[in-house]
């Protein structure tokens, strides 16, 4: 059981990290998209896997897995602390290099503004986007007709979300962009760089398990 103060340093780093977010674009052209996943069992021995596809023809150009053990207990709202490092590590064994980053997880979409993607990317320095299922819980406003809805927080728009994902900036991207290129990726509901890395994590982790 983690205590108050604890958790309060966990949040402290948050806060500030989270001031060194970059949410505009630092890149000019996009022709590689890396994803990244980590599938783990109840004894936190974990697959980390990570792909990276061609944008033109979302062909796999490159593949790897690594196991892991998480070390750092799971705590919602701080995911970074427990699954960064080995995001990072399956992503330092690729062969090929990537413009932009997919991570399983919030950017600053997150109630301190500094979710998984936002600690991989900060860390990484280069552009990533934030992918989760659902919303943290928190006081978010919801703008927009369509589908993919826009998702404020205090005033500032934070991501946008359908009843499918929510995508949110991780660093050294806008909004907007990181909305065209998970527009652009998705075959299915969830966009293939990720999708493939969640697929190649879980089977590995099941082949480990047999």
């Amino acid at each position: 059981m983690c205590s108050y103060n604890f958790i309060q340093k966990l949040a402290d780093i948050q806060y500030s990290l989270s001031k060194n977010i970059i949410e505009q674009d630092s890149f000019k052209n996009v022709r590689t998209v890396a994803g990244a996943d980590v599938s783990f069992e109840k004894d936190d021995c974990a697959v980390a896997a990570a792909v990276v596809v061609d944008l033109d023809d979302l062909t796999v150009i490159d593949s790897k897995t690594i196991e892991v053990k998480l070390l750092f207990p799971y705590i919602s709202g701080f995911l970074g602390f427990r699954e960064a490092d080995a995001v990072i590590s399956v992503l330092m064994k690729l062969n090929n290099e990537f413009d932009v980053l997919m991570v399983n997880g919030h950017g600053i979409m997150h109630p301190r503004g500094f979710g998984l993607a936002s600690h991989v990317g900060l860390l990484m320095d280069m552009p990533t986007i934030g992918i989760a299922k659902r919303l943290i819980k928190g006081n978010y406003k919801y703008k927009g007709d369509n589908s993919l809805k826009t998702v404020e927080f205090m005033n500032k728009s934070m991501g946008a979300c359908n009843r499918q994902k929510c995508i949110s900036v991780g660093h050294k991207i806008s909004l907007k962009t990181a909305v065209d290129i998970v527009r652009e990726t998705s075959i299915f509901k969830m966009p293939e760089p990720l999708r493939q890395a969640h697929i190649l994590a879980t089977n590995t982790m099941k082949d480990k398990i047999k």
